[in-house]
């Protein structure tokens, strides 16, 4: 961020809207498709648009940007134009009631269960291959975020009640890329606080982020820019770093942050694995106790789904607290507890869970490879409603199902290596004047992580 031209263009008022309002056109015209277009998901521009290139971008955006998604989001940026009256300048007054979001809620626990909701929408209700559906989410979305932004201060919504801020904050974790204070030193000394605060030209940050205090993640900033524009030090810059750095060189873990980064792994990983495994047995159980119903209100497929998904992330928890627990017997150590290892150690599944992810998204681009060309001309014959069906949809296969199955397992051990190689480093940061206690307590984190790798690999196999 040293460029001249960079900098000038980062400290304009308009830029972050000049980058939101295409994605507003692409929102506007996607919900379109799906509401009075046609149903089929293999020719509604709308639901391939979303689940297959939408879906696609945001998981790699945050791969590398961090939350890049945050920075273009419709959503999020309608609570700022509500709050501000404005679409990007400063205003005197806001709208809303600006009440404070209560303490006993801010963290991750909420937004978990959303994420773990949001999930469910697909693997219960196929959300993803119902236009209606997905047309009521993102209606779902928008109110939600006017509603918490007319009600809380900032961006509660983004923080606490999005269903994919724990999904996109923990995993940009991962990012190489932040926007951080340049010295330390600056920011004591200053007075104001601009960044934070913000002041008659500038907006403080929206997701209450002080640089000059205890920042040290990408979790929850949305890469607005708001202070590094707000700055009067210039202090603040947006640079590039080693992937991960942000899993080991926290100064402090957090129980919800670790319980969250472990779900979001087991969804790829054990969840998968028990869907695959067990899904179609524990229906048979449930058919004769429950009452059928009309797909996909099908009770016994329901629970059955149910049951795999919350034995799926019990299984990773326990797993994670009973080798937690050989950790600390293996390091020898009696001033750390078990939970404190437990909650250090859950941020070295994050890489695991992003490579997981996009190996998935990976797979599925590559055998729909061609249906989004066709969709968009079917859309432009019949612009914006997307009512019309071509005879047929260009099906390629980019590659065959062993070739895409051995990338995936080659992206899931890259995973798998950068897991590795944050354990250790954690394990280093617990206990850092003993290098013999701290690599006997990486053994069993390392194994869990490996175990978590293995389930991936095998639910991928057993769908071959």
């Amino acid at each position: 961020m040293q460029s001249g031209v960079i900098r000038w263009l980062v400290r304009r008022h308009p830029l972050q809207f000049l980058f939101i309002l295409p994605v507003l056109a692409i929102i506007v015209l996607v919900s379109i498709s799906m509401i009075f277009g046609v149903r089929d998901p293999g020719f509604n521009f709308g639901l391939i648009a979303t689940w297959v290139v939408w879906w696609g971008l945001l998981i790699a955006l945050f791969a590398v940007f961090g939350r890049g998604w945050c920075f273009v989001c419709p959503f999020g940026a309608t609570v700022d134009w509500i709050q501000r009256r404005s679409l990007w300048w400063k205003t005197k007054w806001g709208l809303g009631f600006n009440f404070k979001y209560p303490r006993w809620l801010q963290n991750l626990w909420l937004g978990t269960a959303f994420f773990v909701g949001f999930n469910f929408l697909d693997a219960g209700y196929g959300i993803s291959n119902s236009t209606t559906l997905t047309a009521g989410l993102i209606v779902v979305l928008i109110l939600g975020a006017m509603w918490i932004g007319l009600l809380f201060e900032r961006r509660t919504f983004c923080r606490y009640h999005c269903p994919l801020t724990v999904f996109i904050g923990m995993s940009s974790m991962f990012a190489p890329f932040e926007i951080r204070r340049k010295d330390a030193e600056v920011c004591r000394q200053c007075r104001t606080k601009d960044c934070f605060r913000g002041n008659e030209q500038y907006n403080g940050c929206p997701t209450f982020q002080f640089q000059g205090g205890e920042m040290d993640s990408n979790r929850d900033c949305v890469l607005c820019t708001e202070c590094i524009k707000a700055c009067p030090n210039e202090n603040v810059t947006a640079r590039v770093r080693w992937w991960g750095h942000d899993l080991w060189a926290r100064k402090k873990g957090r129980l919800d942050e670790s319980v969250a980064a472990v779900i979001v792994a087991s969804l790829v990983t054990t969840v998968s694995l028990i869907v695959v495994l067990f899904l179609p047995k524990l229906y048979l159980i449930m058919r004769p106790a429950l009452p059928a119903g009309t797909p996909p209100n099908d009770w016994p497929r329901l629970v059955s789904i149910s049951i795999a998904y919350l034995a799926g992330i019990a299984v990773a928890l326990l797993l994670l607290y009973g080798f937690s627990y050989l950790s600390k017997l293996f390091s020898g150590t009696k001033a750390i507890t078990t939970r404190t290892f437990f909650t250090n150690f859950g941020y070295a599944v994050i890489p695991l869970a992003v490579m997981k992810f996009l190996s998935d998204i990976l797979d599925h681009i590559f055998r729909t490879w061609g249906a989004f060309g066709d969709a968009f001309k079917a859309l432009v014959k019949d612009f914006p409603q997307n009512r019309l069906m071509l005879d047929h949809v260009t099906a390629k296969q980019l590659m065959s199902a062993q070739q895409t199955y051995l990338l995936q397992v080659v992206m899931i051990g890259i995973g798998f290596g950068f897991g590795l190689y944050v354990v250790r480093k954690l394990a280093g940061r617990l206990l850092p004047n003993d290098s013999a206690a701290a690599f006997r307590a990486f053994l069993p984190i390392g194994a869990f992580i490996f175990i978590l790798a293995m389930a991936a690999v095998w639910a991928l196999s057993a769908t071959l």
